[in-house]
């Protein structure tokens, strides 16, 4: 059975929302995941959790680096107001530092530009098997 969800992209560059965007379309065709996107998008993280809220969102995927604050602090505020919301974070760069910081603050991934797409349905598969628990 094929399962909605409503996917919010927190980036702020329009080319990179859409390289994600059809990067998700493309893992969810390629490997049969029976997911039904809806996508929502914002380039700053202060319209977050209002878009959250009125669109019933169930994944963020959600860039570190945005211009008016750090994806890190939306992040502990998702979790803080929508814990049940899954967030998985986007950056340029893989230091540690940022990759403990977003595991501590409850990240359900870590996914580094350039895309990898195998990354990106490890993501998309991580949602299920939560989800899939969760009903149980």
């Amino acid at each position: 059975m094929i399962q909605k969800i409503n996917i919010l992209m927190v980036e702020d560059i329009e080319f990179t929302r859409d390289l994600l965007r059809s990067a998700i379309r493309s893992c969810i065709d390629d490997h049969d995941i029976p997911l039904d996107p809806k996508f929502y998008h914002t380039s700053n993280g202060r319209d977050v959790l209002t878009i959250i809220q009125h669109n019933n969102i169930d994944l963020v995927y959600l860039d570190i680096d945005l211009p008016d604050t750090s994806g890190l602090d939306v992040l502990k505020k998702i979790k803080e107001k929508f814990n049940h919301v899954k967030v998985v974070m986007v950056s340029g760069e893989n230091s540690s530092a940022n990759v403990m910081d977003a595991i501590k603050n409850g990240t359900s991934g870590f996914i580094v530009k350039p895309f990898n797409s195998g990354r990106i349905s490890d993501s998309l598969q991580n949602y299920l098997k939560v989800g899939e628990k969760s009903k149980e």
